[in-house]
């Protein structure tokens, strides 16, 4: 092959990433966890590529799957998530992903593990554990090496070597995706969670839809009748709207502002009676995001609502 670039430099590799023992199936290994999961491996370097499978060596002693997920980084929501079903016997069990992975680093944990499963580990060097005591919102190394493997068919090898200025490019999201929910019962002055999605991205906008059209009041809630809409990033507050905000008013039925806009419809039959609260905001998160509602109105509700978000690939 001629040209200015080598023949490495220009064909995809296939290969495995792994760091254990070269355990072979039928192998009983010396340690392993049951029923134990937020526990993973992180490769640091060399994983941009195709990644064709993620593997796990395993077993089950009855009916059960185990689930991992993976993401650039520890600390990072989930990518994307593989169930694996392990086998009568110890061996290496693959959930086919075949998926672009525009990333030099990679982490995977089991997020999910029943009693039923059994997956290995061992404590030699070099070690590359993480684990996580709060559902995966913090991780810490541990002195482990999980069975984790990885075939992936590969970029060119080495390093890229760069002067100047350096463009950043943003990574296209899979597509814009939501999540709804609906008759999520909503009792008075109780923030109450409506929709939520895992992962890492960008809230676009959010709405939820109540079946009541109790006219805003005057005053402090919650004796005054006031709708809250809020949005929570990582577990923690991020964003809010109410009608005031967005009316202008404190009993206006409807209005709109540049970040969203609130609406009441009271027609004669029943089910169109209704409240609707919505907001336009862009806020990034690293593994959740979730919209909340508040109404005092003096008595429960049923809401529906919808997160859309952009999240990353």
């Amino acid at each position: 092959m001629g040209g200015q670039n080598s023949q490495d430099s220009v064909l995809e590799r296939r290969s495995l990433i792994w760091n254990d023992n070269d355990i072979v199936d039928g192998t009983v290994p010396d340690d392993f966890y049951t029923e134990v999961a937020d526990k993973g491996k992180f490769f640091p370097r060399g994983c941009r590529g195709m990644l064709e499978q993620l593997e796990i060596y395993c077993i089950r002693t009855g009916a059960g799957a185990l689930r991992l997920r993976y993401s650039p980084h520890p600390c990072l929501g989930p990518i994307n998530e593989v169930t694996i079903i392990p086998g009568a016997d110890w061996a290496w069990v693959a959930s086919v992903i075949e998926e672009m992975w525009n990333y030099d680093s990679l982490f995977i944990w089991v997020y999910t593990c029943p009693a039923s499963v059994r997956w290995a580990y061992d404590a030699e060097q070099p070690q590359d554990g993480h684990e996580s005591g709060d559902a995966g919102a913090t991780w810490a190394a541990m002195a482990i090496r999980p069975f984790i493997r990885v075939v992936y068919t590969g970029q060119t090898p080495g390093d890229v070597p760069v002067s100047g200025i350096v463009n950043t490019i943003e990574i296209p999201s899979v597509a814009s995706t939501y999540s709804t929910e609906e008759a999520v019962a909503v009792p008075h002055n109780v923030l109450t969670l409506i929709a939520d999605v895992e992962g890492a991205g960008e809230v676009i906008s959010a709405a939820v839809d109540l079946d009541i059209s109790v006219t805003p009041t005057p005053g402090d809630p919650p004796a005054a009748v006031v709708y809250t809409l809020e949005i929570w990033v990582d577990g923690a507050f991020a964003w809010a709207v109410t009608n005031r905000s967005l009316t202008q008013s404190c009993v206006a039925p409807s209005g709109r502002a540049c970040d969203g806009a609130f609406y009441q419809c009271t027609v004669a039959d029943p089910a169109w009676d209704l409240t609707g609260i919505f907001t336009n905001i862009i806020l990034k998160f690293r593994r959740t995001a979730a919209v909340y509602i508040r109404q005092t109105s003096g008595g429960a509700c049923l809401a529906t609502g919808t997160l859309y978000v952009n999240l990353m690939s």
